[in-house]
């Protein structure tokens, strides 16, 4: 079967449904390459939790193109990542920003802010209803040398899996070649990778099995990867008040167990890549994590210019404000004051 891409991932196209599929109160897409993916096994257990509060989710995997309506047009419930709903809702680009959060325990802390609030508002504009946030994790440098500097950075190249402005940015900061690629098979893309380097968690360079052309991890924990779960407004006003508290209170109480399934997975990953693959992992050192910081433009200029210019610089500073970082002056320029906790 061909491979088809979505995300930073590749997966087998079509459209695979888990049993009973369509046989519930919700239709549950997720756009997941593989049973073992972390939302993947994320939405199972939110199942279990709705289930419990009898409301039923039919849970369904695509290949990422827009799936058709159930045959009972149930309201669908969407499981996509980040980077592709900010393509839709580019306020979410603000927990994209490279080099801005020093950890995970700092997306948490803007997550459970006023900045979450903004963007659910955001999001209602352009009539999503966010209802969570699940973590993939951080993500880092995969590629033959430590980038343990940002003397070998330089010139180098990195694949790109998606379309991705933000970490086109990222990349030319540091004066490094950015290019996509569509790679039809896994073997393709080890072929570019031979040269090309790539930026993704430590769950996605596993799924692709870099190992077979890298030798090494550089531990950047850079930007921000996760999942939303969300609905159309429409779809999230068809639903009866009881079974929309049945799930926002199920995706409420998993939240922990989620973050600390994603963080367990992400350590999984790191002992195949290292012990069974053979790649070397390069700490960062917290300074050179804080130059790599200080070489990214306006933190602004990240965000969507169709995004009003203060309402740029207002998400940039609820999200410093709420993860306790110096974002620089007027909200803008980044400071090299902060650096990620040792792991």
């Amino acid at each position: 079967m061909p491979w088809r891409r979505l995300g930073a991932g590749l997966f087998l196209s079509g459209c695979l449904l888990a049993p009973g599929a369509f046989a519930g109160n919700i239709q549950a897409v997720i756009a997941t390459p593989d049973e073992g993916h972390i939302a993947w096994v994320a939405a199972q257990h939110l199942a279990a939790q709705t289930r419990e509060k009898g409301l039923t989710l039919a849970l369904s995997r695509t290949d990422g193109s827009t799936p058709s309506a159930s045959p009972q047009k149930l309201p669908r419930l969407f499981i996509r990542s980040l980077r592709e709903l900010a393509g839709d809702v580019p306020a979410l680009s603000v927990l994209e920003l490279p080099f801005f959060y020093p950890d995970l325990a700092a997306v948490h802390r803007a997550l459970e802010s006023d900045l979450a609030a903004a963007l659910r508002t955001a999001a209602r504009e352009r009539g999503w209803e966010i209802l969570g946030f699940w973590d993939e994790g951080l993500q880092v440098m995969s590629g033959n040398l430590a980038y343990t500097h940002p003397s070998q950075l330089q010139g180098k190249e990195f694949i790109l899996l998606r379309e991705d402005p933000i970490a086109e940015m990222e990349l030319r900061a540091l004066d490094v070649w950015s290019r996509p690629s569509r790679p039809a098979s896994l073997g393709q893309l080890h072929k570019e990778c031979v040269v090309g380097s790539r930026s993704a968690t430590l769950q996605q360079i596993s799924r692709e099995r870099l190992a077979n052309v890298h030798l090494d991890l550089t531990l950047t924990r850079h930007r921000y990867e996760a999942w939303v779960v969300a609905m159309s407004r429409a779809d999230w006003a068809k639903l009866k008040p009881a079974e929309q508290t049945a799930l926002t209170e199920a995706l409420r109480d998993m939240q922990g167990w989620q973050r600390e399934r994603a963080q367990v997975a992400e350590a999984a990953a790191l002992d195949e890549l290292t012990r069974a693959g053979g790649m070397t992992a390069h700490p960062l050192a917290p300074d050179i994590w804080a130059r790599y910081r200080s070489m990214q433009p306006e933190w602004t200029q990240f965000l969507s210019p169709a995004i009003p210019a203060e309402s740029r610089r207002r998400l940039v500073m609820l999200a410093a404000t709420a993860a306790g970082i110096d974002p620089g002056p007027g909200g803008q320029q980044p400071s090299t004051q902060v650096a990620p906790q040792s792991p």
